[in-house]
């Protein structure tokens, strides 16, 4: 008896072998290229964002300025390297019509609208979460940012 073929299960099959053929999706954990190139970004960002973050957090604990003034200035001084790797990566994703001033500003309102409309605990975290970076926190994330 010949088998018949259902045209019902081709299009699962097809879809079965090109997922089985796919090579896995590759995260910043699993690809160092990713996540180096992220935290160069992290790097570039945090030399315009820090002070900005600083300056509210400051306001909200006057100690503050003095823990996080000079782990900014040391951040800055020893990552020099990943600061302008991260700003060429950074000015190379901008849309053509966009303006560095544009992307700063918008990086800021998405990054630290919480400080300005979050509740108390959402400040302290981001506020103690910018010291965990200025010492050397690593986040995880990669760049560019898959869509």
């Amino acid at each position: 008896m010949p088998l018949r073929h259902d045209r019902s299960i081709l299009p699962a099959l097809v879809l079965g072998a090109v997922v089985a053929l796919s090579p896995p999706t590759v995260h910043a954990e699993d690809d160092p290229v990713l996540n180096r190139a992220f935290q160069d970004h992290i790097a570039y960002v945090a030399t315009f964002a820090m002070p900005v973050l600083i300056e509210k957090c400051a306001a909200a604990d006057p100690a503050y300025l003095q823990r996080a003034a000079p782990m900014y200035f040391r951040f800055v001084n020893q990552h020099q390297e990943r600061i302008e790797r991260g700003r060429l990566l950074t000015l190379a994703e901008l849309a053509p019509d966009e303006t560095l001033k544009a992307y700063r500003e918008r990086v800021l309102a998405q990054r630290l609208g919480k400080l300005d409309s979050g509740t108390r605990e959402e400040k302290a975290r981001m506020c103690e979460g910018a010291l965990g970076v200025l010492g050397g926190t690593t986040l995880p994330g990669e760049w560019p940012p898959r869509d």
